[in-house]
């Protein structure tokens, strides 16, 4: 009876094993940009021609929230979003929309002090979001006149950013232009599919052809044995 001696495993299979987990863990903490940034990309040209608008980097207000209130500026009125990559208030946004409780960020006119009404997002991360910003939206409100806004929350240590929302009321053209470049770009894969099936089916027809030929050339050579057979 042979015994089979223990073999470490090499130094480039382990080297090969790390690299691929950390290949694999790298893209999955960035599934959430990836999955904006192909929205992103796919409502390039709709920006182009005016039919869509989308955030641009100049427009995104970083928040650290380790002092509270900040005062910041809105140059443009218009609905606004609340992002975050933060765990934690990403977990107390979704538990306060379930409760109906009031906002954990309230914003306030620097002139007279007038609040603005904040809803909470209840959904997940869409190709809509932009990814110029980290996370995803968990608050929204609207600015009606630009200009000095107060911003009270607790403080933590975390970033929230503000980002335009020009995807509200517009889904509709922004999921159908995604839609019809998507099947502008599988129509080329689809072609090649549609040709490759088309070739396997015409083999499949000459070698069903080929095969029904030699049946009948069989049979046609049985017969001539059999009329042979019953000559006197």
């Amino acid at each position: 009876m042979t015994t089979q001696r223990y073999q470490p495993a090499r130094l480039r299979s382990i080297g090969l094993g790390i690299a691929i987990f950390v290949v694999l863990l790298l893209a999955l903490c960035s599934l959430s940009q990836g999955v904006k940034w192909a929205g992103t990309v796919l409502l390039f040209i709709p920006d182009r021609l005016g039919l869509v608008r989308t955030v641009k980097p100049g427009e995104v207000l970083d928040i650290a929230m380790d002092q509270s209130p900040t005062q910041v500026t809105f140059a443009r009125a218009g609905l606004y979003q609340v992002y975050t990559s933060d765990y934690d208030l990403l977990v107390i946004s979704d538990e306060l929309a379930r409760s109906d409780a009031p906002p954990w960020v309230t914003v306030t006119r620097a002139e007279g002090g007038t609040q603005v009404e904040g809803t909470y997002i209840q959904r997940g991360l869409l190709p809509i979001d932009t990814p110029h910003v980290s996370g995803r939206p968990v608050l929204e409100f609207e600015i009606a006149e630009p200009g000095a806004y107060i911003l009270d929350y607790p403080t933590r240590g975390a970033t929230m950013s503000l980002a335009p929302d020009y995807a509200t009321g517009q889904e509709g053209v922004i999921y159908g232009a995604i839609a019809v470049q998507i099947l502008i770009l599988a129509l080329p894969f689809g072609l090649v599919l549609f040709r490759r099936e088309q070739r396997i089916r015409e083999r499949l027809r000459a070698k069903r052809r080929q095969s029904v030929e030699q049946f009948e050339k069989l049979r046609a050579l049985a017969r001539g044995l059999d009329s042979g057979e019953d000559l006197p």
